[in-house]
């Protein structure tokens, strides 16, 4: 099976030179490491172990323990909680690879750390406008996923080979999740040969379902059942759903990270409802934003205009200083800007 060789060719042997020659690699990702982040960061560790490397993942907070099924998770060495260990590993490394995020700001506390470090450094993502820091950077923003992405240069350089049950179980599962189970940005045909060539690896698609979309706490489905029959406001004028979740709800529920994941996708499927917003205040005076669409509504350009944040066109997040309500003001005070790029009714 062919895949269509879409990473530059000097890019290619750049990479290829980089992980042969490297020994000690540090893998990291962005906070909050979601399913692609995670997924691209494991799988590539495996990958670099089994051609004798050291490797290690590294990730700035504490992941979502909904992800922990993913082999390799009980490995993971968090920055929060272990700095000077990880500064140390960091001191030893000679090549830190950077997934799935574009700039050194959405890295927290390790950002500084990675600026500092002499060894080389390789990005790999897929949203838009990479920082220029790595020696090496690899952007695809017309990846769905930067697991995908990551697929396609282990193709092109020849590491096909390498790949196991446990690395295609980490790659499969970003993909799955960052498409939201292959619902949106999944139209290109090479998604589905890269899931036959992870099959062939000995990948349980099904099993991967059911543990990153269909498991959750009972905690997890009280909250998300509360949030849509209680929290969720829909703007029909402006085809949008709002759902805002406060820290005493939050607490009420006994919410950990990961329990409202896809919350933001279900109001998309009310009719008439072609974007939708979930604001979740973590702190009194810091609130996570997180925004889905449908078609060509751009929630990457309201995050980036109003909360600092991006993403892409149909799936972006932010963050915003202050109260939920002070960020909903924001967004409806925006409204007549964003209108335009509605569907007519």
């Amino acid at each position: 099976m062919e895949l269509q060789r879409s990473i530059d060719i000097p890019d290619i042997e750049q990479f290829t030179k980089f992980v042969t020659e490297g020994s000690q690699f540090v893998i990291t990702c962005h906070m909050t490491p979601d399913g692609d982040a995670l997924g691209s960061s494991l799988g590539l560790c495996h990958i670099l172990r089994r051609m004798g490397k050291s490797a290690v993942v590294v990730t700035p907070d504490t992941p979502a323990s909904t992800l922990d099924f993913l082999p390799g998770f009980q490995e993971i060495v968090i920055a929060s909680r272990y700095p000077e260990r990880v500064r140390r590993m960091l001191a030893d490394a000679d090549t830190i690879v950077c997934l799935d995020f574009n700039s050194l700001k959405r890295i927290d506390r390790l950002a500084p750390m990675i600026e500092r470090c002499e060894a080389a450094k390789i990005l790999i993502d897929h949203h838009l406008n990479p920082d220029d820091f790595a020696d090496l950077t690899i952007s695809r923003p017309e990846q769905s996923s930067t697991c995908a992405l990551l697929f396609h240069i282990l193709w092109q350089a020849g590491l096909y080979d390498l790949l196991d049950e446990e690395s295609a179980t980490c790659i499969y599962t970003g993909m799955l999740t960052d498409t939201g189970n292959f619902s949106y940005n999944s139209n290109d045909p090479d998604l589905y040969s890269i899931i036959s060539l992870l099959l062939a690896k000995g990948l349980d698609k099904d099993e991967v379902y059911t543990l990153a979309w269909n498991t959750h706490r009972a905690e997890s489905l009280r909250i998300n059942g509360y949030a849509l029959y209680r929290k969720m406001q829909i703007f029909p004028d402006h085809q949008l759903a709002v759902i805002i979740l406060d820290r005493k709800e939050l607490n009420e529920f006994s919410y950990v990270k990961g329990d409202t994941e896809g919350l933001v996708n279900r109001p998309l499927a009310v009719p008439g409802v072609t974007w939708s917003v979930y604001l979740r205040q973590d702190e009194a005076d810091f609130v996570k934003v997180s925004m889905r669409s449908k078609g060509r509504f751009p929630v990457n350009l309201v995050c980036e205009r109003l909360f600092g944040g991006g993403g892409h066109l149909n799936a972006a997040g932010g963050e915003f200083t202050g109260t939920a309500a002070a960020a909903l003001e924001k967004i409806m005070g925006a409204l007549d800007d964003f209108d335009k790029h509605l569907d007519p009714a």
